[in-house]
């Protein structure tokens, strides 16, 4: 009996190996009908069926196309650490990516600036003082049209490296900004006391939200260009909003106060109308800087109240402030430096050296010979005149340098390093790698780097981070690490070294 699925070896076929089979005198069509005849039904369907589903396989089964590889070569973000033999999946543990300084440097298309350092020239003049043979050189008052170049695209990285800045300054700048840009309140101010911890014990919304600008201005922001552009163009709108037709800002400041905040105000409005040369920032800048003008003292300075006898701490802002107007292109009466110079000489110490709080009586020195006062007053000068060599700016910065070398830790004083640094930026030299080879190294490690504090720096130990607060020492330490290209450097000589 056959096995049922197994034909049967047709007549005349052997299945030896080995065997020679003899030709079949059938074709292949009579034997199959043969095969079919003598095979049972149960056979014969099976095989068909077989048959079948092989041809329905050949046809239908998908053919594996050929594997394209394709070439990733983009850094992993994430590293295997161990497969997971049970489940059969790789566990991945995302690693902390090392932290890169992220810079203040808008990304540009701007070709690279030629002489990144070019400063204006200064124009002088000899004098005969009548002393000896010898001639001093008086020179005018330095044309400083083109200083807040250093700010634009293509200019800083240049800037940064040519006046020994470096990446950790720069990425230090980048944090405080954008905690500063976290200060903004929805109204588009900031204020001295908060939302963030340490607050100054005295508000002055109009001084906090001009400082806060001066921040982002340093650093090439405005309006229309840069990273923080929208929130330069909130807090300006704020402020438009509060400019009164005589140019005073609408705000409830303490009177002692007052003309602070003004100061730093047209001083941050006349660099945006420098940096942009926008007519829609020209008549808010030419309001402030009028009153400014109208509101200097019978002495040639500015105190808290329009009119009244000038300190050196007010004065020092005005004086950038028309210096800033000029900048702009404004015009400031050649009068009133005449009369700012004639301040500084009444309050000047050990030959100009150094420089006192006031006069309080024209038989008295001047009272309140203070590091801070003193780098204002140097730095007044240096902007109304005095080259870059003179002997009393070297020795008033010797004496700055001994009693404020930068002590974060037990006498912080950024108010006064933030004129001793632009003085030491001006005179360049020895004096300027001495201050900046440890300014670009504590300021950036002084600076917070957890939690909602990050890219702040502590206002505690700081001589006036009581009044200020923590926006106040934020900004001051801004402004030293921008000194790089906040403004070109006073003086050709120091482009040409």
């Amino acid at each position: 009996m056959p096995v049922v699925g197994v034909p049967e070896p047709v007549a005349g076929v052997r299945l030896g190996i080995g065997v020679e089979e003899p030709p079949s005198p059938l074709s292949p069509r009579e034997r199959l009908e043969a095969w079919i005849q003598k095979s049972p039904p149960v056979s014969v369907s099976f095989s068909l069926h077989v048959i079948v589903l092989l041809i329905l396989a050949v046809v239908f089964y998908p053919r594996k196309e050929p594997e394209t590889i394709t070439l990733d070569l983009s850094f992993a973000s994430e590293t295997v650490v161990e497969e997971d033999e049970e489940k059969g999946v790789q566990i991945v543990a995302p690693t902390d990516p090392e932290e890169e300084p992220e810079e203040e440097i808008a990304e540009t298309e701007e070709p690279p600036v030629e002489d990144p350092i070019a400063a204006p020239v200064m124009v002088e003049e000899v004098v005969d003082t009548g002393v000896g043979a010898a001639a001093e050189r008086v020179p005018e008052r330095v044309a400083v049209g083109s200083l807040l170049d250093g700010r634009q695209e293509g200019r800083r990285e240049a800037l940064v490296r040519a006046f020994g800045g470096s990446d950790a300054t720069e990425a230090a700048v980048a944090r405080a900004l954008a905690w500063l840009a976290d200060q903004q309140r929805k109204d588009g101010l900031w204020s001295l006391k908060g939302p963030y911890p340490d607050g100054g014990s005295q508000e002055n919304e109009l001084a906090a939200t001009a400082m806060a600008l001066l921040a982002f201005q340093g650093a090439g922001n405005t309006p229309l260009t840069g990273r923080h552009k929208a929130v330069v163009a909130r807090g300006w709108e704020a402020l438009a909003k509060r400019q009164l037709t005589d140019g005073r800002f609408d705000f409830d400041i303490p009177s002692h106060h007052a003309l602070y905040a003004h100061a730093q105000a047209t001083y941050a409005a006349c660099e945006l109308l420098g940096m942009t040369g926008d007519e829609r920032f020209a008549e808010p800048a030419r309001r402030s800087l009028a009153y400014a003008l109208a509101a200097q003292g019978p002495n040639g300075g500015w105190r808290y109240s329009p009119g009244e006898e000038g300190d050196m701490s007010v004065s020092g802002w005005f004086m950038m402030a028309l210096k800033s107007g000029e900048m702009a292109g404004l015009a400031v009466p050649p009068a009133a430096f005449e009369r700012l110079t004639a301040f500084l000489e009444s309050v000047a110490v050990g030959g100009g050296s150094q420089y006192g709080y006031r006069l309080d009586s024209p038989k008295r020195p001047p009272t309140g010979v203070t590091p801070a006062v003193t780098a204002e007053g140097l730095l007044s000068r240096q902007f109304l005149g005095w080259p870059r060599d003179d002997g009393r700016v070297a020795r008033g910065l010797e004496v700055l340098f001994e009693e404020r070398f930068l002590d974060f830790d037990n006498d912080k004083d950024v108010y006064a390093w933030y004129y001793i640094t632009q003085v030491a930026h001006n005179v360049g030299g020895p004096a300027w790698q001495r201050w900046n080879g440890r300014m670009r190294e504590v300021v950036p490690a002084q600076q917070s780097d957890k939690g909602s504090n990050a890219g702040s720096w502590d206002p505690s130990l700081d001589k006036w981070g009581h009044i200020g607060g923590r926006l106040f020492t934020t900004c001051f330490c801004t402004y030293m690490l921008e000194v790089y290209y906040r403004h070109l450097p006073l003086y050709q000589a120091v482009a040409a070294e």
